[in-house]
C-alpha cells in the first residue's frame, strides 16, 4: 500500500464532524443558561461553583494537547522508551501543587494568580509575570495547534491553513460565548475523546504487531527498550534525574503557577474540591501519558524495518502517529475519524482554556489597574463583555501566531523550552513569595531578570550551535520484501544517525538538556533573589508579610492523630486585611498567632 492513499471516509468525517458539533452546542447552552455569561465571575471563574471531578477533567483535558499525543509518540519511535519515566516526576509534581500553591490561592481572594505578586511584592512584578504569561500562552497555543494540522495534512491530505483557521474559529466561537463553564463542560467530553482515541489505536495496533510481548522483543532489539540511565551528566538528553527533577519543576510553570491552572482552582466550590481535583490528576495524567508512551511502542514495532521517515513518507517526526493511523488502521471505518477527533480534542481544550485565561489576565492585570490609576470604575457588565472581546482577539492572534510555529523544531522539546525559559523564572518567584518571609521586591525583580537571562541565554545558543544527537538505528531492510510498505523504489539497508565526529563548537553550557532549562532558570531566580533580598532589605518588614500569602508547613500535617491532612480553610480565617492596610501587609490583632510559624529565611 502507497502511503497517502488511504482518506478519510464519511465515518470518519461523521465522527469528526459530531465532535466539533457538541462543542459548539456546549458553548451556545451556556452563552444562553444561568446568568448567559453577563458578569465576569460566571464568565472566568463559574461562579466559583464547580465540582471536582469536571475541573479535574478539565486540568486534564487542558495540559494533554497536541504536544503530549504527537510528541510523546514520536519520542518513543525515534528515541526510546525512556522519556516514560516522566511519569515518576508526578509523584513530585501534584502533591506539591496541592498542598502548596493550591491552599495559598484559594486563601487569598484573586482572580488572576499575578495578582498575587502585587499583594506580596507589588505592581510591577505582577506587571511583568502578567506580560511574560501572555506571551508564553501565546507561544504555546500557536505550537498546539500546529501540531495536529501537520497532523491532519498528513492523514487527511487538508492543507495546514485550512486546519489552523478550523480549529481557531471552532474553539473562538465557543470560548467567547460560553465562558469557563463552557470551556471546562468540553473538557470533560474532549478528554473523554482523547482517552478513546488513545486505547483504540493502542489495542488494534498491538493486535496487528502480534501482541505486547513481540513489542517488547522488537523493541529491546532495536536498542529502545530503556528506562532507567542514573547518569548524572546535566547535557545528556535524558536521564533518570532529568526526567524525574527537571521534569517536574519544568511542569510547575504549567500546573502551579499558570493562570489556566489556577483559574481552574479557584473555579472550585470549596477548597477541598479544588485540592482534589489535583490529586485525581496524578492517577489520570499516569495513565493518559502511558497511553501515549504505548501508542509510540506500538508503532515502532510495527515499523521496525521499514522506516517511514527515511523512506520519505513523512517528513517530520510528529507525523509518525497519524501516519500509522491512516497507513494501519485506516480500513477500519471511523478510526482515522476517532484519531482526528482526538487529536483536536487536545487542541480545542488548550486553546479553549488559554483565550479564557488570557482574557482574564488581561483584564484583571492590564485593564483594570489602568482604570484604578485613573480613579474610574468599570462596571462589571461592560468588563464581562471585554473577557469575550480580547478572548476573540486572542483566537484571531494564535491563528496568526500557528503559522510560524512550523519554525521551532519538534513540539515536545519546544515546550519543554518556552515553558522553561519563561515560565521557569516566574515560577521562583512565586516560590519567593510563598515559601519565604525575607523576599523582597528587589530581590523578585533581580531574580526575575537574572533568571530569563539566563534562560534566553541557553535557548538562544542551543538554536545557533545544535547539540549533537545521537539516535538509535533505524532500518528498512523489510521495506522491499512489503513486509509493511511496498515501494519498488525501496532499499535494504540499516542506517544509525550518530553525531558528525567532530568538535563542537558551542558552550558546555548549550548542550545542557531540555528537561533542565525549568530548573536551570528557577534556581537562578530564587538564589538571586534570596541574596539581593538579604542586601537589599529597603523598609521591607517580614513580619508584617498577611500570612495567608506564605506557606504553612505544621498546619497542612499535622492533627491529634499524627495522620498527615490537607490544610484545612480555617487555618487563615484569622488573616484578613483590614480597609486600611496596603495588600501584602498584616497587622496582628492578637499579641501572638500560630500563623506566624513559617520559614524564617
Amino acid at each position: 500500500m502507497d502511503a497517502g492513499q488511504v482518506r478519510f471516509t464519511n465515518v470518519d468525517f461523521a465522527v469528526f464532524a459530531l465532535m466539533l458539533f457538541i462543542s459548539v452546542v456546549i458553548g451556545i447552552y451556556y452563552a444562553f443558561t444561568g446568568g448567559k455569561q453577563k458578569t465576569t465571575a460566571e464568565f472566568l471563574l463559574a461562579n466559583r461553583g464547580m465540582m471536582a471531578v469536571p475541573v479535574a477533567l478539565s486540568l486534564l483535558a487542558s495540559f494533554m494537547s497536541a504536544i503530549t499525543i504527537l510528541g510523546v509518540p514520536a519520542e518513543m519511535y525515534t528515541f526510546g522508551t525512556q522519556y516514560w519515566m516522566i511519569i515518576v516526576s508526578y509523584v513530585f509534581l501534584f502533591p506539591v501543587v496541592a498542598l502548596v500553591f493550591v491552599p495559598v490561592f484559594r486563601a487569598v481572594e484573586i482572580t488572576s494568580s499575578y495578582e498575587y505578586l502585587e499583594k506580596r511584592f507589588s505592581v510591577g512584578i505582577r506587571s511583568i509575570a502578567s506580560i511574560m504569561f501572555i506571551i508564553q500562552t501565546c507561544l504555546y497555543m500557536a505550537i498546539v495547534t500546529y501540531g495536529p494540522s501537520l497532523a491532519m495534512e498528513a492523514v487527511t491530505g487538508f492543507p495546514v491553513w485550512v486546519s489552523i483557521v478550523a480549529i481557531g474559529v471552532v474553539c473562538t466561537i465557543y470560548t467567547s460565548i460560553g465562558g469557563i463553564k463552557a470551556v471546562i463542560w468540553n473538557d470533560v467530553v474532549q478528554v473523554l475523546v482523547m482517552l478513546g482515541g488513545l486505547i483504540a489505536i493502542v489495542v488494534v495496533g498491538s493486535q496487528r504487531v502480534g501482541g505486547f510481548g513481540k513489542v517488547w522483543d522488537i523493541l529491546d532489539k532495536g536498542q529502545r527498550l530503556k528506562f532507567f540511565d542514573f547518569n548524572p551528566d546535566p547535557t545528556q538528553r535524558l536521564s533518570f534525574w532529568s526526567l524525574t527533577i527537571g521534569g517536574a519543576i519544568g511542569l510547575f510553570p504549567l500546573w502551579a503557577v499558570n493562570q489556566t491552572a489556577v483559574q481552574r482552582f479557584l473555579s472550585a466550590k470549596s477548597d477541598k474540591d479544588a485540592r482534589r481535583s489535583v490529586w485525581l490528576n496524578a492517577p489520570l495524567s499516569i495513565f493518559a501519558v502511558s497511553l501515549c508512551a504505548l501508542c509510540g511502542c506500538v508503532i515502532y514495532a510495527f515499523y521496525h524495518d521499514c522506516d517511514p521517515k527515511s523512506q520519505k513518507f513523512i517528513t517530520n517526526g510528529d507525523q509518525i502517529l497519524p501516519f500509522f493511523v491512516m497507513h494501519v488502521l485506516g480500513d477500519i471505518q471511523g478510526i482515522a475519524g476517532l484519531f482526528v477527533a482526538c487529536l483536536f480534542s487536545g487542541t480545542l481544550s488548550t486553546l479553549s482554556s488559554g483565550l479564557n485565561s488570557l482574557a482574564a489576565v488581561v483584564l484583571e492585570d492590564i485593564i483594570k489597574p489602568i482604570n484604578k490609576n485613573r480613579n474610574t470604575q468599570l462596571p462589571d457588565h461592560r468588563a464581562a463583555i471585554y473577557t469575550k472581546l480580547l478572548a476573540l482577539f486572542f483566537g484571531i492572534l494564535t491563528i496568526s501566531l500557528s503559522f510560524l510555529a512550523m519554525k521551532l523544531g519538534a513540539i515536545l522539546t519546544t515546550f519543554y523550552r518556552v515553558f522553561g525559559v519563561v515560565g521557569g523564572p516566574v515560577v521562583s518567584v512565586f516560590l519567593l513569595g510563598i515559601l519565604t518571609r525575607k523576599a523582597n521586591a528587589r530581590g523578585a525583580y533581580a531574580g526575575l531578570v537574572s533568571g530569563l537571562a539566563i534562560g534566553l541565554w541557553i535557548a538562544i545558543g542551543a538554536q545557533i550551535y545544535r547539540p549533537p544527537l545521537s539516535l538509535p538505528p533505524v532500518s528498512t531492510s523489510g521495506c522491499a520484501a512489503g513486509s509493511n510498505i511496498t515501494l519498488a523504489t525501496f532499499v535494504n539497508t540499516t542506517t544509525a544517525s550518530t553525531p558528525i565526529n567532530k568538535s563542537y563548537e558551542g558552550l558546555a553550557l548549550y548542550k545542557l538538556s531540555f528537561l533542565w532549562y525549568s530548573t536551570a532558570c528557577s534556581l537562578t531566580t530564587f538564589i538571586v533573589g534570596i541574596i539581593v533580598s538579604y542586601i537589599f532589605p529597603g523598609d521591607h518588614d517580614s513580619e508584617a508579610v498577611d500570612p495567608r500569602l506564605l506557606f504553612h508547613f505544621s498546619n497542612c500535617f499535622r492533627n491529634k492523630s499524627g495522620i498527615e491532612k490537607l490544610c484545612q480553610e480555617s487555618d487563615y480565617e484569622e488573616a484578613v486585611l483590614t480597609e486600611h492596610e496596603t495588600p501584602g501587609t498584616y497587622r496582628e490583632q492578637k499579641s501572638t498567632s500560630s500563623l506566624f510559624n513559617v520559614t524564617s529565611v
